[in-house]
Order: structure tokens, then sequence, then C-alpha cells
């Protein structure tokens, strides 16, 4: 009999060093709870996209899917996860219901206003325009009347070319109640790139909209989550185009005139520094950080944008994802802690349907260590099927929890092309 031959000890301690580096327990035992699980029809199904909170810590976000109304399973709600004596409950505020006039698939994390009002975006209906047979979206307003109900007004349906079409980011509001955001089509010629537009409300509740720039290509496409800093500037990505046709990071000023200039701050290269930074950028200390969907080592990376005094910027690649323990495609917003820790979520792909538990995404946390490295531990993995799966972004409370959702998963029943549950809502503390 041959005997077989052991590794040795270097190899042996290689292999349990890769472990450690990656398991959820290295710095501390974070905690997962599942705060709420989607159940579909009426109920909702498929959240999307970051939740929002308000000042009391209750938890706000849309669905993409359920609630009923004309569309083929659903045309999304709003809801509220609310805390009361330790325990969650959730309330739907809004049912869009896809008729001409009103919005159907709502994406994107809603703001609110100083009176206590939510906005946020549809990435279709709306009834203008023709984007590949669907209406081009709307952009709406909630508002809470006297009987505890929850009112919708529709701000704006976009109308496809010079006007932008297909928002699916949800908008800012500035101090005197302005919206902005951006929609990843239309704008005209040359190539229907995406806009960034300015909503103001003018008198009788109407609102007006401008158009801050149009995307042509070469300065990228397809922007999505912008950001101010606090003059006032709005800083985002776009996830196509530019020099290396794989996005841009950009910032707007606003000039003389009611004019924006826009500045491209940087060029996406794809390998190694990333490519497709869909979801926007953070502020933290005065630098810019954000994820992209592709590029590094093929499955995304985690980026830093930092100033120089000469009004200039430099990226450098805080972390690029390989495909396995630590996650691949990140998606989603990325949250702070007060120590400059670095939370986000990977979104995962296809592989989660056919049983590959590391292809359904995680939550991660990002550590700066000496010698300008940071270390990177995995929080929680989504395991898929019945569990849930897909993460969508992050937010934290002042406590350092962070709140996400899953777009799969779950008790409900939302079986289809693979999917497995309705979606759940998420809480993980460090």
């Amino acid at each position: 009999m041959q005997r077989k031959s052991c590794p040795n000890m270097i190899t042996v301690l290689a292999i349990l060093m890769t472990a450690l580096a990656f398991a959820p327990g290295a710095w501390a035992n974070p905690k997962y709870k599942v705060l709420y699980e989607f159940q579909g029809g009426k109920d909702g199904a498929g959240p999307i996209d970051s939740l929002t909170l308000d000042a009391a810590g209750n938890l706000y976000g849309v669905t993409a899917t359920g609630g009923n109304g004309s569309c083929s399973g659903g045309c999304g709600t709003v809801f509220e996860l609310s805390r009361t004596n330790g325990r969650w409950a959730k309330k739907t505020l809004y049912r869009f219901r896809g008729n001409p006039t009103d919005g159907f698939d709502p994406e994107g994390k809603l703001a609110f206003d100083a009176n206590g009002n939510l906005y946020g975006t549809t990435y279709s209906g709306g009834g203008q325009g023709d984007c590949s047979g669907l209406a081009c979206g709307i952009v709406f307003e909630l508002t809470l009347s006297a009987g505890g109900r929850w009112k919708e007004t529709v701000l704006h349906r976009f109308a496809g070319g010079s006007d932008g079409a297909i928002p699916y980011a949800g908008v800012l509001l500035d101090a005197v109640g302005n919206a902005y955001g951006t929609t990843t089509h239309g704008g005209g010629a040359p190539c229907d790139c995406g806009t960034v537009f300015e909503l103001s409300p003018v008198a009788r509740g109407s609102w007006n909209e401008k158009i801050l720039h149009s995307f042509s290509g070469p300065d990228g496409g397809a922007p999505f989550y912008m950001t101010f800093d606090a003059a006032g500037n709005l800083y985002g990505v776009a996830g196509y185009d530019g020099q290396y046709n794989v996005g841009v990071a950009f910032e707007l000023t606003p000039g003389s005139g009611g004019t924006w200039n826009d500045t491209t701050l940087y060029s996406f290269q794809g390998a190694p520094d990333g490519a497709l930074p869909d979801y926007g950028v953070a502020f933290d200390g005065g630098n810019l950080y954000g994820v992209t969907d592709a590029g590094g080592h093929g499955h995304g990376t985690v980026f830093e944008l930092k100033s120089d005094a000469k009004g200039g910027w430099t990226e450098s690649v805080i972390y690029r994802f390989t495909g396995g323990m630590d996650g691949r495609n990140a998606e989603g917003s990325l949250a702070f802690d007060a120590s400059g820790d670095i939370y986000g979520s990977t979104g995962g792909d296809v592989s989660c349907l056919h049983g590959d538990h590391l292809g359904c995404g995680n939550v991660f946390e990002l550590r700066p260590t000496s010698g300008k490295q940071w270390k990177l531990r995995v929080l929680h993995t989504f395991t898929g099927g019945s569990h849930p799966a897909y993460p969508s972004g992050l937010i934290s409370d002042t406590q350092g929890n962070l709140y996400g959702d899953a777009g799969q998963g779950g008790t409900g029943k939302c079986n289809g092309g693979g999917w497995s549950g309705c979606g759940v809502v998420f809480e993980i503390t460090p």
C-alpha cells in the first residue's frame, strides 16, 4: 500500500491563516437576525436597494413586485418596519397600481423631507414615453394624511429623449426641498446615456424639471446614485461608457446662471481597478468610497477616491474580491462606523440558483490596518434556497447596527424562475 504524503507545516499554517482571514468570528461574533419575511401578494415581494431610517429608528424601503395592481406579479410597494418593545411590525404604506398614470417597479432608496414626506422613483410606468415597450418611470411623493393613510402624488413622469428615462436610484433632497436624481437612459443625442435632473416645487403643488447634465458616452453612461458634499456639489458614478467603456466617477458643481458643470473624477479601467460602478459613492473623512460590480480579479472591488490640493482625484483599490469565501460581484451602498471600518455587501450571481452558496451574496467588513492595507472579514454568508440571498446594500444606525434587505428567501411563497421565497429584511450586529 502506498502511503499518502502529509502536507508540510507551512502549507497547513497557510490554509489556517486563509480560513481565519475570512471567518466571521475572527474579530468578534456578529449576530444576524431576520426582521421580516415578505409573503408576496398584497404584502409585497423582492425588496431591493438600501433601506432608509427615520429619526425614531423605523425602517423604510420598497419591494419591486407584489402589492397586486395591474402588473403581472404585482406593481411593487412602499413599506415601513417599526420597532416596539424589541419587536418589529411591518406596514404597507402604498401599493403601486400600474395604471396608465401611476408607476410600477419601484427601485432606489427613499428620502424624507423636513415634514416627514417620502420621495422615491419607479423605473417603469407613468404613461409617458416608450422605453422598450414600457412607460419611462416617475418620481413620486408619499404624504401622511390625518387619518394615518399615505397619499401618493406623482411629481414627474419621464418621457424619454431629452427628458430622461428609467430612474433607478431614487432622489436626494437639498435643504430647501429640491429633489435631485438620475435616469439611466434618455438625454438625447448622441447616445441616450442618461441624465442628472432637478425637480423644484412651484405654485399649487406642481414641480418643474430641469436637466442638469446629459451624458454623452465619453463622460459616462447610465448614472446611478449620487451624494452631496457640504458645499452642495453632487458626486456620483455612471456604470458604463467613459474612456475605457466600464464606467466613471463624476462631480457636478453649480455654475453661473443656474448651469451645472460636469467633471469626470476617474475613468475605471476594468482590471485591475474595477468596472461597472453601479451604486454610487459615499463620503468618509473627505474621501469617496464605492464598489464596482466587476473588474479587479473579475468579481468586483471596493475603491477609494482621494482628492489632492490641486483639485485632482486619485483612485486606489482597497479590496479585490476573489469570488470565493470573500464574495463576488460587490453591490449596494456602503456604511461606515466611528472607527473608520467599512461595511458592504456582495450581491452574488446566478450560480446561487444552482446550489452554490458562495454565489448568493454576503455582508462584509473592511478594517484599515498598518501600511495602508485593509483586512476583510465576512459577517454573514447568504445561502439561497429557502434561506435569504442577493442582498442589496446596507445602512447603519447610531448604535452601529447594520440593516439591509435580500431579494430572495424567507417563508413567502414566491417561486418561479429558480427563485425561492419573497425576500427578507435583516439586521446584523457586528
